[in-house]
Parts: structure tokens; C-alpha cells; sequence
């Protein structure tokens, strides 16, 4: 059924103006040769090439060091002799320290906004075997950047090896395939295959036939398909259910008034298991010409797969949402994301997008491809944005006789100043009507190519003045981009802004570190070069940079230069090479012409007929301006090494591992008692966390052969779609696991000193074959009733968990309940459920903590399994109360452990139950004399 829009609610319209850049610059003067000053000047950018490093600070005993708050700063520690090793004794109350390889300390207060007095203490061992005890004394500022580094949390799941999204489903899971063909199924179709009448054929109806629609040979009309996922998604009306069923769409077909594909809060099950909207097929992307909204209420766990949702897509307030390998163009809808935690824009091309309006015969408005504002977790990866919101046949004075000209108003991206933890990594953004992107708010930036835009890049850190803003954003890291041909697109029907801009940054304590702008024009078009009468800045800075050793080469047009501008910094040795190293002739040689163009370039990668990517590009470049590429992909072993260029914690960045290459499957990782945030897919053979901690927000990290923690404790936290897997550990450091969302996952044997805590998410403790054995000192924390816990696996091997004498098991309630220790469908593997033979073994102690039930009276289910062996030594409760009492029932007979809780006397009066037949285990008596538990009419004393 249609689900009424909430009252007083209004779909706010897609910006189709945002805002105007702070800075407008000169207009060049009618005669080149005697132009006027402009009004506004930048500085020229400050000489900052200090070999791609910045010198550590000297720790000097008895002396205060200062420190950049919200950043890395590595210490060189002042000594008369040879150091041998140097031991942190006592870590600092804020942020995280940790020994660098070459005995330098690198303290990282990235995450953390504090500043003031800091202190930690540390052991230095001579090469003459001789030691001493320091503390540090720090004065940490108040970060530049209010909101820090962003840290790479980002809504991801994980990859398979060609790149594609691995889509898990869940319990509540239907497939819908829709067809345009005239083969797919009507309702009329099927009334008469049924011989019902037609009104008979519902949504409703539906449902309890999943035949229909549930097979590409059964696929239905648009109509029909869209009543049966409506009705899949609203079974009881107009309250949503959690689920993960998929909308599949035949490719080949266009589809016209689809309706409203993400209803009013409609959301997948879990960030592992989403809503899911793809097609099938051959052919092109199914069109989708309605706009998808997301608005009124929140939806969570959504993901566009291979679509082509040509009205656009808009999130006015959502959590996790992914578009994929989906094709925007050549519409008027564009990507509009607002108010929104976690959005990822992947594999993507957004081309030709016009959104503009008619006034008296002339143009107003064209369009910005992604607009986002109030976001933040956004990811933009391996995207193609070109030639959005223009036409090429424009006429300067914006008449509607010519196509729909460039404003300094439509980009190809615009990332409002109020957006957050932004990575931009592999994109190619060209011929944007401004600007090609606009990252107000900071970002990560890595590995981008920006061509032939009128202003290519703006990072602005947050600052925006009009708006009262000061640096309210992230730091930025840019890395490894290039930036060419200036686009020079000229209009009179309202104010140009940059004609030929390279970088702009207005962010504070910027890097920007092995980037390339080269060639504003074509030095092999004389015809181009007369062209662009104006030279704007390649490099255009406002404030002070960490590090800057971009390479600026042949920036100059044919007339009119900014006095500011920069257009050859001396920083390259073969100009032969440079100057043969341009976009066109690289189009040429991949197209295989004697000439080719930019936009030819372009059109060819956007229909497939060439396999370019931002890293060939770039690589190009690098080449022929003599930049070393960031590792070559040899090293099969990796440390971490905190680097005070950047952010210090994110293993997506390169330049934190010693050989400036990420760890790729098979190899091995020390992350050298770092904390480290990860996000992506990888097998590793060995991961040693050297007593740091490591967070898996997104994506899938397996580890095949040896985990370790050497030195000292660690921790693994999974969240949101992180997952991480793990062949066993025997460590005899204590391994902290906190699984609060994500996927912790054993597949071999667990027999070190662990802590597992599961709030949330799922933890298989044993797939087929593992076992996971708490040991003596180690403790199973199950936190609440969100978490799903047990077994799952591939096969029917078996599953154990085995507590060890001196382990604890702690059941936390909340106000729901608890958790069930069972076999359950993890979604990992595609089966109708847990094929495992599953087993618990009781020992050690049982704690029960009641002390956030609220639930009242009830029977909770703790253990529910297919072998339940062996007899606790101690039960502890905790928290009950509130006039409650208890009931444990161990029952070997049905392979369950139950908590009873009744009304009562509120002195917890607790029995210990165990039903085992004398045939097969000890009768009660025997069983309570054996563990030293109270007898039935004894009183437990609880607190």
C-alpha cells in the first residue's frame, strides 16, 4: 500500500545554486598588455620542500616540548650516547605514543581535541647496556582544524577480487525481479494462471506466492513488481520491517514512474545486510527515471547497485547508504546528500547532469553532479564526473537559442563546509562547469586526476566567512593528484570566477605532498594557447601549509597573468619530457589516434571503450615529471609508522607504512603498538598488533596465519560493516575483542588469554572446524540483546566453545533481555542456515548481571546448542532485584542453559536445575556436590 507522507513535512528542492565561492576573482581587463591590478590578491605560495618529511622535534630532559594538538608530532630524543631501544613505560593520559624503528617517538593525538599539559614516560636502553628512566613534559595547542583528521570511517562492505561489492543477505530476505519486457508477468497475467480474478493479485497476495517475481523466468511488470516490494517492506501497514530484500531491475529497459523505491524508513537489517536495489542481465543499466528519496524518517543499510537512476538520488537523513557501479547522466537528477552518517559514491559516473531553468529566453542554473551538506563518512572512489552542468553549444550571454551555459554556480562536486571524514581516492573529475570539486569542509584526497576545469580543486577546511565559519572542518591530506588544462570557459551572462585555477586552499596546516599541475593549455595547439587570454594561480594559497612540494610546470596561457600566479617552480629537470607529457597526447596514444582530445578522451572511458583509470593517469605523469611512485607493490612485510604529514592512524594511507605501500593479501603487518583505523579488503598471512590497537570500521581484514599481540595487550574492534576474521590465537598477551557491530569471526583455534565483549553485530566464536577456548583468566562478555553470538559455518564440522577452569561467562541483560549463545545464519555463506555441529563445554564461572534488566519476569534463553557439556564452577549474580527472583536451569537433556525470572521476594532466591537423566549424566544432588553449588533450598547472597 502507499504509505501517507507525514503532515507538515515538505521535500525541500535539490540546490540548484550553491553558494557562491568567498573569493571572486578578477575579471582579466579588456587589453591584456596594461591590465589593472585586482582587487584581491593572495600571498605567493610560501617555498615549503623539506624532502617529504618533517624533522622531529628534539626532547630535550627537563625541557617542555611543544605540540600540534589533533595532530602527529615525532620526537628525536636529545642524548649523549648511543641509544640501543627505547620502552614507553607510561603512556600519556591523551592520545597514544609509540617507539618508531629508528628509536624516534611518534605520539599521535589524532581523534583527540585535547590541548594543554601532557606527560608520559618512557625507558632508554644504551648500546653500552646501560639504561635510564625520562618523562616527557608537553604543551599540546588547541588543534588548527576543530574537527581533527578525518579517520576513514566510512560505509563499506567487502570486495571480492574484481572489485565487487560483496552483498550478504539476512533472516528476512525476498528477491523482487522486475522486467520491462513484454515477458514480465502482469497481474492480469497472473490471475489467469491462477484463476483468480485480477483485483485478486495484490501485493498482499503476493507475498504468499514467492514464486512471482522471485526468479529472473518469473519476473514481473514494473507495476506488479512494485506493489509486491512495497508490500515486502510494509507487511503490516504503514510501519516498516527490517529486512534485506532485493529490487532487481532487467538491464536493457527503461522504467518510468517506478515510484518510491526507499520508503518512508524503510531499512536493512543490518550495515552487513542491506536493502538492496541492482539489476540483472545483459545490456545497459536499467534507466530509472524517477528520483530516489530518502526522506521524512531515517532509512539505514541501503545500497544502489549497476543502476542507472537517471531522476537522480536524494537523502534528506539516512545512516550507511552506498551507490556502486551506477551510471548519472544525461538527466536532470543529481546526487543530493543531506543530514546523513556514512555515504559512499563508488565506481560511479556522473556525466552531462543539467538541472537548469528557463527565465525570459535565458538560462538559469545548470546543475552541480554531487551536492552534500551535514554529512559526514563520505567516500568517493574510482568515480568518472565529467561535463556537468553545461552544454558545449552555449552561447555566452545565456540565450536559450544556444545550449545551457557554465555558471560559477554548478560543479562537478560540492561538499558543503559542514561535511566531515571525507576520502576522495581514484576519481577523475573533468570539465566541470567551476569548479571540479569543492571540499569545504577538508578531506583525505588521494590519487585524483582534475581536468580541464575551470577552477580544478578548492579545499577550504571549513572556513567560510560569510557564514560566520571559522575552521570548523578536517585537516587535509593532498596526495598524488594531478591537475591539468586550465578550461578557460567564458560567459557575460553573469560573474565567471576562475577561468583556468589550478589548487585553492584556504584549510590550515594543509600537505600537500607529490602532486603535479602542468600544462593550462596544450603547448601543441598554438590555436589553444592563443585561447586562454588568462592565467590564473596553479597554486593559490591562504594560509600556512605543513608541507608543499607540488610540482607547478608550463601554467601560463596566452595573455593575461595573475601576478600571483606561479607557472614553472623549477622543480623539473627533463622539460623535454614535460613538455611531451600532456592529457592530449596520452589520449592519443590510448585511443590510438595521431590527435585526440579531452572530451574524446573522456567519452571513450565513460562508454567502455577504453579501460583508463585515475591511476593510469597518474602514473603517466609521475613519469614524465620524474615523481617516484609510492612503493612498487614488492614488500610483503609492513610496519606501521605513524607520519606526522598526515594523520598517523589510517591504514588507507600509504605514507603511514614504512615502505609508503598498503599491505596487500598474503603479506605481513606490524602495527608496532599503534592505533590504526581500518577500512578495505584483505588477507593477510600474519598481523601483529605489538600491544596497539586496531578498529575495523569497514570492509573484511583476515588474517590466515598467525595473529599476535607482542609485547603488550591489544585490542580489535569491529563496527558498522567492518568485519575481521581470524585463523585462531594462541598469544599469551591478553587479546581484547569488542565487537560492537560487524563481524568477528574464528575460524581455527582460540587458545590464548582473550576478553571478548559482543554488544552488537555478530560473533561466530567457532566456524566449522574452530574452536574458541576461554581460558584460565580470560572472559566471554555478552553486553545486552543486540548481539548475535555462536556458530555458523560452510559446512557441518564441528563448532566448540569451551570455557577452561578460572574463565568467566558473563550474560549482561539490558531492557530487552539478553543474547543467545546459538547456532544462527550469519549471512556469510549462501545457505538456508548453520549447517555446524555446535558445542559448549561449561566450566569456570557464570555471571549473570541483571543490573540494566527491566524486562520483569520471563524465561531467557543463554546457551542454546547442540552439545552442552561439562559443569560450572561458580555462579555469580549480580543486580537482581526489584523484587525478582531467579531460576537457572541447566538442561543437558535439551542442550540449553535458561535464566527463570519471577516475581518474588527480591533476595534473589536462586535454584540450580540440571535435568540430566541418571542414565546418561549425574542425578541433581551429585551434579551440585560435584561444582559446590547451593542446594535448591538455599539462599544465594546477591548483590
Amino acid at each position: 500500500p502507499e504509505v501517507p507522507e507525514e503532515p507538515g513535512v515538505e521535500l525541500p528542492r535539490p540546490p540548484e545554486e550553491p553558494e557562491e565561492p568567498e573569493v571572486e576573482l578578477p575579471r582579466p581587463p579588456e587589453e591584456p598588455e596594461e591590465p589593472e591590478d585586482p582587487e584581491v590578491e593572495p600571498p605567493e605560495p610560501p617555498e615549503v620542500d623539506n624532502g617529504g618529511q618533517i624533522e622531529p622535534v628534539s626532547l630535550s630532559q627537563g625541557a617542555t616540548a611543544a605540540v600540534a594538538g589533533g595532530r602527529v608530532t615525532v620526537f628525536a630524543v636529545d642524548a649523549t650516547q648511543n641509544i640501543a631501544s627505547i620502552q614507553i613505560t607510561n603512556g600519556p593520559a591523551h592520545g597514544n605514543v609509540t617507539v618508531n624503528p629508528d628509536n624516534t617517538l611518534a605520539l599521535v593525538m589524532s581523534g583527540s581535541d585535547y590541548s594543554g599539559a601532557l606527560s608520559f614516560d618512557f625507558k632508554i636502553t644504551y648500546a653500552n647496556g646501560t639504561t635510564e628512566t625520562r618523562s616527557a613534559a608537553l604543551d599540546v595547542a588547541a588543534p588548527e582544524q576543530d574537527a581533527g583528521w578525518g579517520e576513514g570511517k566510512h560505509y563499506m562492505l567487502e570486495t571480492d577480487a574484481q572489485g565487487d561489492l560483496v552483498v550478504e543477505t539476512g533472516d528476512n530476505h525476498r528477491k523482487v525481479y522486475v522486467s520491462g519486457s513484454d515477458g514480465a508477468l502482469t497481474a492480469a497475467d497472473i490471475a489467469a494462471r491462477e484463476g483468480v480474478s485480477e483485483g485478486t493479485v495484490t501485493g498482499k497476495w503476493l507475498m504468499d506466492h514467492p514464486e512471482y517475481g522471485g526468479s529472473e523466468d518469473m519476473a514481473l511488470a514494473t507495476d506488479v513488481g512494485m506493489d509486491l516490494w512495497d508490500a515486502l517492506l510494509y507487511p503490516s501497514g504503514g510501519t516498516p520491517t527490517i529486512a534485506s530484500h532485493w529490487l532487481m531491475f532487467e538491464k536493457g529497459y527503461t522504467y518510468e514512474n517506478a515510484g518510491r523505491l526507499i520508503g518512508v524508513a524503510a531499512s536493512g537489517e543490518s550495515p552487513l545486510h542491506p536493502l538492496y536495489v541492482s539489476s540483472w542481465g545483459e545490456g545497459d543499466r536499467p534507466v530509472l527515471t524517477d528520483p530516489i528519496k530518502i526522506y521524512q524518517l531515517e532509512s539505514q543499510n541501503v545500497v544502489f547497485d549497476d543502476i542507472a537512476p537517471q531522476g537522480g538520488i536524494l537523502s534528506l537523513g539516512g545512516e550507511n547508504i552506498i551507490v556502486n557501479n551506477s551510471q548519472v547522466s544525461d538527466g536532470g537528477g543529481i546526487i543530493n546528500i543531506q543530514n546523513t552518517e556514512g555515504f559512499t559514491l563508488r565506481d560511479s559516473d556522473l556525466s552531462h547532469i543539467l538541472n537548469p531553468a528557463q527565465t525570459d529566453g535565458y538560462w538559469s542554473g545548470g546543475g552541480t553532479a554531487f551536492f552534500s551538506t551535514n554529512t559526514t563518512g563520505i567516500l568517493m572512489e574510482g568515480n568518472i564526473i565529467h561535463h556537468n552542468g553545461w552544454e558545449d553549444d552555449y552561447l555566452p550571454d545565456g540565450s536559450t537559442e544556444g545550449g545551457v551555459p557554465p555558471t560559477m554556480f554548478s560543479h562537478g562536486v560540492y561538499l558543503q563546509n559542514d561535511t566531515s571524514d571525507v576520502t576522495a581516492r581514484d576519481n577523475i573529475i573533468s570539465q566541470a562547469s567551476s569548479v571540479g570539486v569543492q571540499f569545504r569542509g577538508g578531506a583525505f584526497i588521494e590519487d585524483n586526476v582534475f581536468v580541464d576545469n575551470n577552477v580544478a580543486v578548492n579545499m577550504m577546511g571549513g572556513i567560510y566567512e560569510s557564514q560566520g565559519d571559522g575552521p570548523i572542518g578536517n585537516f587535509t591530506f593532498f596526495t598524488d593528484n594531478v591537475v591539468t588544462s586550465g578550461a578557460h570557459k567564458e560567459w557575460t551572462h553573469g560573474a565567471v570566477g576562475g577561468r583556468t585555477l589550478g589548487v585553492e586552499v584556504k584549510a590550515i596546516d594543509t600537505t600537500l605532498l607529490d602532486n603535479i599541475i602542468a600544462h593550462l593549455a596544450d603547448p601543441d595547439n598554438p590555436e589553444e594557447l592563443a585561447r586562454k587570454t588568462v592565467t590564473h594561480d596553479a597554486l593559490q594559497i591562504r594560509n600556512e601549509t605543513v608541507y608543499d612540494d607540488t610540482i607547478i610546470y608550463n601554467w601560463a596561457g596566452g595573455g593575461w597573468v595573475s601576478p600571483s600566479s606561479v607557472t614553472d617552480n623549477g622543480k623539473v629537470t627533463d622539460t623535454d619530457l614535460a613538455d611531451q607529457t600532456t592529457i592530449q597526447r596520452f589520449a592519443a596514444e590510448v585511443l590510438g589516434q595521431d590527435k585526440a582530445t579531452i572530451a574524446e578522451l573522456m567519452e571513450a572511458i565513460l562508454a567502455d571503450e577504453v579501460d583508463v583509470t585515475a591511476d593510469d593517469i597518474i602514473a603517466y605523469f609521475q613519469n614524465g615529471f620524474g615523481v617516484e611512485a609510492s612503493g612498487n607493490g614488492s614488500a610483503t612485510s609492513h610496519r606501521f609508522i605513524p607520519n606526522a604529514l598526515a594523520d598517523g592512524i589510517r591504514w588507507d594511507n600509504r605514507i603511514n607504512w614504512n615502505n609508503e605501500e598498503l599491505p596487500d593479501n598474503g603479506d605481513r603487518v606490524d602495527l608496532g603498538g599503534n592505533h590504526v583505523q581500518y577500512g578495505g579488503t584483505t588477507q593477510l598471512d600474519d598481523l601483529d598488533l605489538g600491544g596497539g590497537a586496531l578498529y575495523v570500521n569497514s570492509g573484511k581484514l583476515s588474517v590466515e596465519d598467525t595473529l599476535a599481540s607482542s609485547g603488550d595487550a591489544g585490542l580489535i574492534q569491529t563496527i558498522n560493516a567492518g568485519q575481521f576474521w581470524t585463523d585462531g590465537y594462541a598469544g599469551n598477551q591478553v587479546l581484547t575483542l569488542q565487537v560492537d557491530g560487524g563481524r568477528f569471526a574464528n575460524t581455527g583455534d582460540v587458545t590464548g588469554k582473550t576478553l571478548l565483549q559482543a554488544t552488537d553485530g555478530q560473533t561466530l566464536l567457532a566456524t566449522s572446524g574452530a574452536t574458541y577456548k576461554v581460558t584460565n583468566g580470560s572472559q566471554l562478555i555478552i553486553d545486552g540483546s543486540d548481539a548475535r553470538i555462536g556458530f555458523d559455518g560452510a559446512s557441518s564440522g564441528d563448532a566448540k566453545l569451551q570455557m577452561q577452569n578460572g574463565s568467566t561467562l558473563t550474560f549482561k541483560g539490558d531492557a530487552d533481555g539478553f543474547s543467545t549463545i546459538e547456532e544462527f545464519r550469519s549471512g556469510a555463506w549462501d545457505q538456508a542456515g548453520s549447517p555446524v555441529k555446535s558445542s559448549v563445554t561449561l566450566d569456570g564461572t557464570l555471571r549473570i548481571d541483571l543490573s540494566d534488566y527491566d524486562g520483569g519476569a520471563g524465561s531467557h534463553t543463554l546457551i542454546a546448542v547442540d552439545e552442552l557439556l561439562g559443569q560450572l564452577d561458580k555462579i555469580e549474580f549480580i543486580g537482581l532485584g526489584n523484587g525478582l527472583d531467579a531460576d537457572l536451569v541447566v538442561d543437558h537433556a535439551t542442550d540449553t542453559v535458561r535464566l527463570d525470572i519471577s516475581s518474588g521476594s527480591g533476595q534473589g532466591v536462586t535454584d540450580i536445575i540440571d535435568n540430566v537423566a541418571p542414565a546418561v549424566g549425574p542425578v541433581v544432588s551429585d551434579l551440585t556436590d560435584d561444582i559446590g553449588l547451593p542446594t535448591e533450598d538455599q539462599v544465594w547472597l546477591l548483590s
